[in-house]
């Protein structure tokens, strides 16, 4: 029998009011937990649960609140209680806090697992949303683009931009830089194992839309890229690793003294060198420039993958890639449209090209030189004069002035002896440097 069936005069009735005492006391000890639990927690709970309250984890509180029996010990706790633990332990951990360019957004800023799989990550890589945001302002007020909004009088010049090929691109070509010298799973670099990386880089394979060596095969692609005037990085790589700054200079001079003709062979930093990591704050107002307080070093004072990561954006000044999905405003659209249709790519050949000798590059690079007028790498190389010697020489620059306008061109021994020369220092660099 049941003590609570007793008659109210019996010898028990002591120990029910005493244990209803206890009970009351009880309950009242769990509420006054629950108040002070939600009042401590509320920011964060507002933050958790207001983006989606009825999202499956709510949905699953819900239904285990409702299949409690009225005799738990926790009955007489609030729902809003409930669900709020619920929501601290699982949704904070499980699901996401909002949604950014198509993807979900942790509760700390950072992209979710959805981007890093579409943007081709490791799972642990951290991107943060504000880098996105950064590198949409920069799209943008690019000056051009900025030039191009007010000119068609239009606010924003892109309708989407798909962030995840653009940082997938970039990672492709970032990765494949760390591999020329750590193993692709070190997550952490020191001051020293950054200095001790190759002074430069030359990256090649990327398509404008114009010229010889920069059209898609892809003719429907073609036209896209031309039309939203991007850069697409699909298939670029590392072609060239100089590990000396004297390799890098040498490349220097042989792409300034080709007239920039080839392709391939420019070096760059690509960002990976601590003079770089120690600038990517700054920069003009429509340069690329990231939070980096969310990127903070290691413990032991190195530097994470994604701090990196975000100096390499920096060297390629945190310009959009091409996608099919990046889209623009209407009007910008059909003016790009237009300009499109009128071809001004610039003469170049390509180093892989001239490598296999698909091409002659001897006898291209003779052919400019004998169109080309006013050359004056070809007036420096003829008279014997340096381009050290050349810098800030007003007697030189006025001679060369009167020369050109007398017609001057450069003797036919000139142009071979100076495109035999170009050729071989190509090749000799090439051979120690060559991926």
């Amino acid at each position: 029998m049941s003590i609570f069936s007793i008659n109210d005069n019996s010898s028990y009735g002591s120990i029910i009011s005493q244990t209803k005492a206890n009970k009351e006391n009880k309950t009242s000890s769990k509420t006054n937990f629950a108040n002070t639990f939600v009042k401590q927690n509320a920011s964060k709970l507002i933050e958790i649960q207001s983006n989606n309250t009825q999202t499956l984890a709510l949905n699953e509180a819900i239904l285990n609140q409702n299949s409690i029996k009225s005799d738990s010990p926790n009955y007489h706790i609030s729902s809003d209680f409930k669900n709020s633990i619920y929501a601290l332990k699982y949704r904070q951990a499980n699901n996401p806090a909002s949604m950014a360019y198509g993807y979900s957004v942790d509760s700390s800023g950072y992209m979710g697992s959805d981007f890093n799989k579409a943007a081709g990550l490791p799972e642990d890589f951290k991107i943060h949303k504000s880098t996105l945001d950064e590198l949409y302002r920069v799209a943008e007020n690019n000056p051009i683009i900025a030039g191009e909004k007010e000119y068609l009088g239009i606010s924003n010049y892109y309708t989407n931009i798909d962030m995840a090929d653009t940082i997938r691109q970039y990672y492709n070509i970032f990765s494949s830089a760390l591999d020329q010298s750590f193993p692709n799973d070190k997550i952490s670099f020191s001051e020293a194992d950054i200095n001790s990386m190759p002074k430069g880089y030359a990256i090649d394979g990327f398509y404008n839309g114009y010229g010889i060596g920069f059209q898609h095969s892809d003719t429907i692609r073609n036209n896209d890229i031309r039309i939203k005037f991007l850069a697409d990085y699909s298939d670029v790589k590392i072609s060239n690793v100089y590990k000396t700054s004297e390799q890098f200079n040498e490349a220097n001079n042989i792409y300034d003294d080709s007239w920039g003709l080839i392709t391939g062979i420019k070096p760059e930093t690509l960002g990976l060198s601590m003079k770089d990591l120690n600038n990517i704050n700054k920069g003009g107002e429509h340069e690329f420039k990231p939070d980096m307080s969310v990127y903070p070093k290691n413990e032991d004072g190195s530097y994470p993958k994604e701090a990196l990561f975000m100096s390499f954006l920096k060297s390629q000044e945190g310009r959009i890639l091409y996608s099919p999905n990046t889209t623009l405003n209407p009007k910008a659209q059909m003016h790009n449209a237009v300009r499109a249709k009128e071809s001004f790519g610039s003469p170049s050949m390509h180093l892989d090209d001239i490598m296999t000798k698909k091409i002659d590059f001897q006898s291209l690079f003779k052919y400019y030189a004998e169109e080309s007028f006013q050359n004056i790498h070809l007036y420096l190389y003829e008279h014997g004069i340096s381009k050290n010697e050349a810098m800030g020489n007003s007697q030189l620059d006025f001679d060369m002035k009167k020369y050109f306008a007398n017609g001057w061109k450069p003797q036919s021994n000139t142009i071979n002896s100076y495109t035999n020369s170009i050729m071989d220092r190509l090749n000799n660099l090439m051979s120690q440097t060559r991926v």
